[in-house]
């Protein structure tokens, strides 16, 4: 298990002269100090603000609809036991879909809490797509770079007080916005690769992402998850296709199962 040092600054100099003394603000934080228990922590929080907001995330109901999760948990745990995922046993992996058609994004928390709108799963066209989607996301997750973004976002001191178990007012508007945090072009580009990366070996397609890309060139309106990812689509298609030269056979796309899923298990 992957343990990195974490360090406390007190907000005072009475910290230097109580050792035994628990501080109670935390001045700032390095998310390359994190340890996984950290991350693990602070996904809890924002996992439990995210979804005590119901109207904002209306979860699909898993006794209700137990094929759709069991769907989309076995292509998500597919990608989650591949070889690139260096974290899938320190994590508490879980997989949420959000009823909501008109959002098409798909987010994880820290700690491995994976949320996909049924805006996106009916936008997409084949499992091989979907894969590319969670194969994709892992890779902010997997490394630090989703922690890194939320402190950037959010500040060391919120995420030190959720450490601490103090009370953030803020927390449950920030929460909201997870799924609207950008990622910048270079990031996003690494991330694609990873996702190709990880499909490569198996039968199915690794063009799913690309896919994506070059059918939302001719809308007029992408999918917030694109929107969200940066970077100029030609620029990700290049280097898409790059990483798909080194794959050998195209795969399969599973289109035919995957409609029958959106027609057959989404409300």
């Amino acid at each position: 298990m992957k343990k990195r040092s974490f360090l406390f600054l007190a907000a005072s100099l009475a910290f230097f002269t109580a050792c035994n003394e628990t501080p109670n603000k935390v001045i700032s934080i390095n998310p390359e100090e994190l340890t996984t228990e950290d991350e693990v922590k602070i996904g809890e929080a924002f996992q439990l603000a995210l979804e005590s907001n119901d109207v904002a995330f209306n979860l699909l109901d898993k006794l209700e609809y137990p094929e759709a999760y069991a769907y989309v948990e076995q292509l998500f745990n597919a990608m989650l036991n591949t070889a690139p995922v260096q974290r899938r046993l320190e994590f508490d992996w879980s997989v949420k879909i959000i009823h909501d058609d008109d959002v098409r994004t798909a987010f994880f928390l820290p700690g491995g809490h994976f949320y996909v709108y049924t805006g996106l799963l009916k936008y997409l066209s084949s499992e091989s797509e979907l894969l590319g989607v969670i194969g994709h996301e892992l890779y902010y997750v997997d490394t630090d770079l989703l922690i890194e973004r939320i402190k950037q976002e959010y500040g060391g001191i919120m995420l030190g007080d959720l450490l601490l178990e103090n009370i953030v007012p803020e927390l449950p508007d920030f929460a909201a916005e997870v799924p609207h945090l950008t990622f910048g072009e270079q990031k996003v580009v690494l991330a694609d690769s990873f996702a190709v990366e990880m499909i490569c070996p198996f039968l199915y397609e690794p063009t799913g992402i690309k896919k994506i890309l070059e059918r939302a060139k001719t809308e007029e309106v992408p999918p917030l998850w694109l929107e969200s990812r940066q970077g100029k689509y030609d620029t990700r298609i290049q280097h898409l296709n790059a990483e798909i030269a080194n794959c050998g056979l195209p795969g399969v796309a599973n289109e035919e199962n995957y409609g029958r899923f959106k027609r057959e298990y989404l409300p």
